[in-house]
């Protein structure tokens, strides 16, 4: 019951931050709430990820908020922290872009570089030209991808497949960037690493991302489960 009222009382502690546009001070509070929460007490679990994704929009972190109303909607299937999640995401599961291409972009982008760091020991790149030589050549991928007939026809469950089949080939970083290979993007092809890594029989085929996912949840795959994550998740 104690703790029940300690973490209740943080709640409020955070709300009457943002009532005081404090949003730095609610975001530590309101994260304090969170950690308190047993995740047996879903209701109350999925109030305090709410609020902490206020903060973390008036603090300009829209990725993170997205992350923290994705996991408040899926706690309370209907309600405020879903409509807001609808609002705010992309088909992706991402924070919604000024245009369609932008969405597709960013998605590919943070596919591709989080699926790169993830092999790093450090989770990071070691060294400003390392940085400059992936994106250079996830950038020549994306203007390959972008062209091609298929990848403008498609939809979100058959692009968002495609970006996580495509491997491009990075160099040793001990040598120059020139001795890159850069694949050509197949596009709509299953890779079998791609599929493995996604770790879900839905993800195997690209009509399966577009639709519901199997949690339950009542939304695609696409936004639910097999949501992109940003940089900032991983």
């Amino acid at each position: 019951m104690q703790e029940r009222i300690n973490h209740e009382a943080l709640v409020q502690r955070g709300l009457k931050a943002l009532a005081q546009h404090r949003p730095d001070l609610a975001l530590g509070i309101l994260r304090s709430a969170v950690d308190a929460i047993p995740p047996s007490c879903s209701e109350e679990l999925s109030k305090a990820l709410y609020w902490l994704s206020v903060a973390l929009r008036r603090l300009d972190q829209k990725d993170l908020a997205v992350k923290s109303l994705a996991s408040a909607q899926k706690l309370r299937r209907r309600g405020f922290a879903r409509r807001l999640y609808l609002r705010s995401v992309n088909e992706y599961g991402m924070p919604k872009q000024p245009t369609a291409e932008l969405d597709d972009f960013y998605a590919y982008m943070s596919i591709q570089m989080s699926t790169y760091l993830v092999r790093r020991p450090t989770r990071k790149f070691e060294s400003f030209s390392e940085r400059e030589a992936v994106m250079r050549i996830l950038l020549d991928g994306w203007k390959l991808l972008k062209e091609m007939d298929d990848f403008k026809s498609a939809d979100c469950g058959e692009k968002l497949f495609s970006f996580r089949a495509y491997r491009p080939r990075f160099p040793d970083f001990g040598l120059s960037a020139s001795s890159s290979r850069l694949l050509r993007p197949s596009f709509g092809s299953r890779a079998a690493s791609g599929s493995a890594q996604m770790g879900a029989a839905q993800a195997s085929d690209p009509r399966g991302i577009s639709r519901r996912c199997a949690c339950g949840s009542g939304l695609p795959y696409s936004q639910c489960c097999g949501r992109v994550q940003s940089l900032r998740e991983i």
